[in-house]
């Protein structure tokens, strides 16, 4: 996905229904949805690659206070790859850094080793791994 104006937006799909707790790829061109892929996350990794950590604060802030599920955070990359089936997937040890995002318990993206005294929304990353629901670090941005 090379072009300027194409993108993908990742997250965790937390709706209702047949892709519940399925990784949700829109693929995004020129601003506008034109296809969207739901991934099991136990059958394969995601490889995301020139990230940015998305938080619509103030929607993040309005789902702690309610305490119900909505769409307030995802990772923009300019490409993906699934890993499993053709790549050989990544293996994931203890050298790689988690992220998490659960705008219930807090609102901001935070990175594993910081014990929540940065947010990390909008910071950008090389490339980043999934392992099973988890985000991880693979690559920092130089």
């Amino acid at each position: 996905m090379s072009n300027e104006n194409l993108y993908a937006e990742v997250r965790f799909h937390l709706a209702p229904g047949v892709n519940y707790g399925k990784w949700q790829i829109k693929i995004i061109r020129n601003g506008k949805k034109v296809h969207i892929h739901y991934i099991d996350p136990n059958s394969v990794q995601l490889e995301l690659v020139n990230c940015k950590l998305i938080n619509k604060v103030n929607k993040a802030k309005k789902v702690n206070a309610a305490g119900v599920k909505d769409v307030s955070g995802w990772i923009k990359c300019d490409d993906f790859i699934t890993r499993g089936s053709f790549w050989p997937l990544e293996p994931i040890d203890n050298s790689l850094e988690k992220l998490y995002y659960n705008p219930i318990k807090d609102i901001h993206w935070r990175r594993e080793s910081d014990a929540c005294e940065f947010d990390w929304d909008n910071s950008e990353y090389a490339t980043l791994i999934t392992s099973g629901k988890q985000v991880y670090i693979l690559e920092e941005r130089e």
